[in-house]
């Protein structure tokens, strides 16, 4: 895209990248209705930069080590300078289709007295959206308006910190969760099994208010992770939750897949706590 189309919104995005390569083109050719796109990459080892500079000449790029996805979100925000108020967060592996993207329109255009918005997406794997044992909808707030929002460390991930009212897109984008293939989907969910056995011990300690079980979904969620940090969750009891409480087995053979990777994961969060307390 060599010149700004005239239906391009005025929203910044940002897309935080390492070795993105096999995913970054087809990512920013989702994107081409925005404005601004930023990349903020870890110092990729692969192609990553100079295939997103071939599909969008325009890109402005930034390299920043990587710490935790809270610290490198408020990075960008910090370092990034974006050029409009309102800045999406994207990955590479995700997709934003036509209807994601004018529901984002739609919100940035009249976002009320919200600061921010929660999203969620459709998790895809094994090339099919496996609906009920990736608890779907599963929200992260990824568009804010700057200078509202900030973010945390939670886990593998991160949790916001905002400064006024969120509200939220129903709409969902697609994440392609298998897009390096099983063996980097293993690789990368050990590292995130070190990352959710130190949030363990940390919600171990946090206050429970079992009233948030029957209200706003994202305290709920929360609520939910503190019952499971107290009283433990075996790789057993995770697969029958995922499974038969959440419906897994409607999503066939492969949600079924799915449910064995994740009660694999609870292992090794167990095994890594076990090790911790020697």
């Amino acid at each position: 895209m060599n010149q700004m189309s005239a239906n391009q919104r005025e929203l910044s995005v940002i897309i935080l990248t390492r070795n993105e390569a096999v995913n970054i083109a087809d990512c920013l050719s989702h994107l081409q209705w925005v404005d601004e796109v930023i990349l903020v990459d870890s110092f990729s080892s692969d192609e990553t930069i100079s295939r997103a500079k071939s599909v969008r000449p325009d890109i402005r790029v930034f390299q920043n080590r990587f710490e935790d996805f809270g610290q490198q979100r408020n990075w960008a925000l910090d370092f990034t300078r974006p050029k409009h108020d309102w800045i999406l967060f994207v990955d590479a592996d995700e997709r934003l289709g036509p209807r994601c993207a004018a529901a984002i329109c739609d919100a940035v255009a009249n976002p009320g007295p919200n600061v921010g918005f929660f999203m969620c997406y459709r998790n895809l794997f094994m090339d099919k959206w496996i609906k009920h044992c990736t608890m779907f909808p599963s929200w992260q707030c990824r568009l804010l308006r700057a200078g509202k929002v900030r973010y945390r460390k939670e886990g593998h991930g991160q949790r916001e910190v905002t400064d006024g009212c969120l509200g939220y897109i129903h709409e969902p984008y697609d994440h392609l969760d298998l897009s390096k293939g099983l063996s980097e989907w293993i690789a990368r969910h050990n590292q995130y099994s070190s990352n959710e056995a130190e949030l363990v011990v940390r919600l171990r300690n946090e206050p429970l208010n079992l009233r948030d079980l029957f209200g706003d979904p994202i305290l709920r969620r929360r609520c939910i992770k503190r019952i499971s940090a107290r009283f433990g969750s075996g790789p057993i009891a995770r697969f029958c939750y995922l499974y038969f409480i959440r419906l897994g087995f409607l999503d066939g053979r492969i949600g079924l897949v799915y449910c064995q990777l994740r009660a694999a994961q609870q292992i090794h969060i167990k095994a890594k706590l076990a090790e911790a307390s020697l």
